[in-house]
């Protein structure tokens, strides 16, 4: 099902050294295409199901007046200039609505609608510019 959502996502940015984690920075962004879709396979173990998600983000997106930059250039940029930008890079984190700030990752992902970015497409050329978001 497609709905008209709101998207908080999380860009890896660098690892704490004090706690080994990684550092995520996260950008709110409101008016997004969010669908979900629930897959199944039966394996020797028994049935397996996962969630797998898209998201659209249209190019009028309200992304709290931040810029879409390119991962490469995102990871040169100090954690001071990167709270000006935002980008798309496969095993970022996202999560349907404004969401806050985690402790930890594999905390976040037990949360309902929100996974790893598993693929991406820069769409924002043609008639209905926008971003793709893949995961799971």
């Amino acid at each position: 099902m497609m709905t008209n959502a709101d998207l908080t996502i999380y860009n890896s940015h660098g690892v704490d050294k004090k706690t080994a984690r990684k550092i995520y920075l996260k950008t709110q962004i409101k008016g997004v295409n969010f669908y979900t879709k629930q897959q199944t396979t039966v394996t020797d173990q028994g049935l397996s199901s996962a969630d797998l998600y898209q998201i659209r983000i249209p190019l009028s997106a309200d992304t709290e007046g931040r810029e879409y930059i390119d991962a490469d250039k995102y990871r040169e940029l100090s954690a001071e200039e990167a709270e000006k930008y935002w980008t798309i890079n496969n095993g970022d984190l996202f999560g349907k609505g404004l969401l806050e700030d985690f402790e930890k990752e594999s905390e976040f992902l037990k949360q309902q609608y929100t996974g790893k970015v598993l693929s991406f497409s820069d769409n924002r050329r043609g008639s209905l510019p926008h971003w793709r978001i893949g995961g799971a």
